[in-house]
């Protein structure tokens, strides 16, 4: 495997890895500091929006707002910030908020499927076998992470399905949606704009208060948390890394958050590691060596 897709798939493990550090961070400051989730989503994607683009501009200067000459790429840009950035976190939030992380995670992760059926109804192809046996993998690895063992299906009602499978559909469109344009316009921009119009969005449809937070110095710490790593590190890693190695790839690999979750809460928190946490990290890591051969493949056949 060369470097260029070795580098690709390692951007995607940080980011994937850094989302499972925020959403431990989003944990506390929801539960114990009183942050609505509607606040945290409308704040993290305007804070970290304007970090990137700032970013950015040092970097390009004024090539990054290039996108906005082509009218069709700014639409673009704008669906991707809305039914992309925004969308996807906004509800995920609202399955936890129904029936817990868990749960939520698990209807989340259909994302890969989702994106393997459109690629293959798009492309009129059959997915690769090593595509599909990763992709169950996963998400039998993050079920029985998030679920611990306990095949309790009581809690997915009509409502609960709606905000899960809206999440996994929105996991598809921000992994699958603005390539072209990353491609196009580099990385840096198209996720920092994206994330100032999907902050926008919610500030103007949620209409989020701070009213009732509790602020010290482990709330300033869990907040910012969520913003540099949770949001602009690892979007910014995660889209970096589709651009290199795909959508089908990236989508898998991000399966790595509920290990990172896990380890991370036995770390900081004190939580037990159990062996279903082990039973399914075991099945999440076996589809990076499955993903990384097949690569590897693909490029010496090419």
């Amino acid at each position: 495997m060369n470097a260029y897709v070795m580098k690709g798939m390692l951007l995607i493990a940080l980011g994937a890895v850094l989302w499972g550090f925020s959403g431990m961070c989003s944990q506390f400051v929801q539960q114990q500091r009183m942050m609505s989730a509607e606040w945290v989503v409308a704040m993290r994607l305007v804070i970290a929006g304007v970090i990137t683009v700032v970013a950015a501009f040092y970097q390009g200067r004024a090539s990054i707002f290039k996108v906005f000459s082509d009218w069709k790429d700014t639409l673009r840009l704008v669906i991707f910030g809305v039914l992309g950035m925004w969308m996807c976190q906004y509800t995920y939030f609202k399955a936890i908020a129904y029936a817990g992380a868990g749960i939520a995670t698990v209807l989340q992760y259909v994302g890969p499927a989702l994106i393997i059926l459109y690629i293959s109804i798009t492309r009129l192809t059959l997915p690769r076998v090593a595509e599909v046996v990763s992709v169950v993998l996963a998400t039998v690895g993050t079920a029985i992470i998030a679920l611990q063992g306990v095949w309790d299906i009581s809690a997915l009602d009509d409502t609960l399905l709606t905000w899960g499978m809206l999440s996994a559909v929105a996991v598809g469109i921000y992994t699958l949606q603005p390539v072209p344009l990353l491609k196009k316009y580099g990385t840096a921009p198209i996720v920092g704009f994206g994330m100032l119009i999907g902050g926008a969005f919610a500030w103007i449809v949620t209409q989020p208060s701070s009213e009732g937070i509790v602020w010290d110095l482990w709330t300033y710490g869990g907040f910012w948390s969520i913003i540099i790593f949770g949001t602009v590190v690892s979007f910014n890693a995660y889209l970096e890394g589709v651009r290199r190695v795909g959508a089908v790839t990236g989508s898998i690999l991000s399966s790595i958050e509920p290990i990172s979750a896990a380890v991370l809460a036995w770390l900081l928190l004190g939580n037990e590691f159990t062996q279903w946490d082990i039973i399914g990290m075991t099945l999440i890591i076996v589809t990076i060596f499955i993903l990384a051969w097949d690569k590897g493949r693909a490029i010496n056949k090419s």
